[in-house]
């Protein structure tokens, strides 16, 4: 079944709940599988759960593939020992999540990337050259800075190479967006940029990334 395909153990996904009378949304990971539930790491905050109460209606957001998919569920049970964790309900059925519901984190990575030519074979791709600045990341988009190019318009497709601190990688993504930044030294534009294709190992990498950045600025106070 679809269900069991998209619901797996160790699988990074996002809880959306009501939290102090706001809708947040968190990072968190399915840490078991059994029949009476989804086990899920807690949302914390400064490393303290956050008050997701048991019979609470939330909503899950799992990535798998190239898509995205969501189910409201409830909480069931919730353990704040060593590890915390909450146990929600299967879904009945999956649906598709926009895009945009994944979460994005405002970074500084850079990139090297090179338009794709649109008459080009099939399979064949151009050397990234080009340099450039991610302003913005999640696991289907980015925003980047870089120098403006003729070629460079509306539904133009990159070969684009993301330099995580730990970790390179080649993502193909299409431009969505794109703008002149106001009193920008260089004369650089604003892109933004759906995530066509990509290693399902990278997109896990990009991820865990995010989550631990999240994190860590939480913990920091930052966020």
């Amino acid at each position: 079944r679809m269900i069991q395909e998209v619901i797996r153990i160790n699988e990074r996904v996002e809880i959306e709940a009501e939290v102090r009378g706001e809708r947040e949304n968190y990072p968190s990971r399915i840490e078991s599988l059994t029949e009476g539930g989804i086990v899920l790491a807690a949302p914390l905050r400064g490393g303290v759960m956050e008050p997701i109460r048991i019979g609470a209606e939330i909503k899950v957001v799992v990535p798998y593939q190239d898509s995205l998919f969501a189910f409201p569920t409830t909480v069931l049970s919730r353990w704040e020992g060593r590890i915390p964790y909450l146990v929600v309900g299967w879904p009945q059925e999956l649906s598709g999540a926009n895009r945009r519901a994944y979460f994005r984190l405002d970074v500084l990575l850079n990139m090297d990337y090179a338009i794709l030519d649109p008459d080009r074979n099939e399979g064949e791709l151009a050397t990234p050259a080009q340099r450039g600045l991610i302003k913005n990341l999640s696991g289907c988009g980015l925003l980047a800075w870089v120098d403006d190019d003729p070629d460079l318009r509306l539904g133009s497709e990159l070969t684009i190479d993301i330099h995580l601190p730990e970790v390179s990688g080649t993502v193909i993504a299409r431009v969505v967006r794109k703008e002149h930044i106001p009193d920008d030294p260089k004369g650089r534009v604003a892109i933004g940029l759906n995530i066509e294709s990509m290693a399902p190992n990278f997109r896990d990498q990009i991820i865990r990334y995010l989550f631990q950045e999240q994190r860590e600025r939480r913990n920091k106070g930052i966020l």
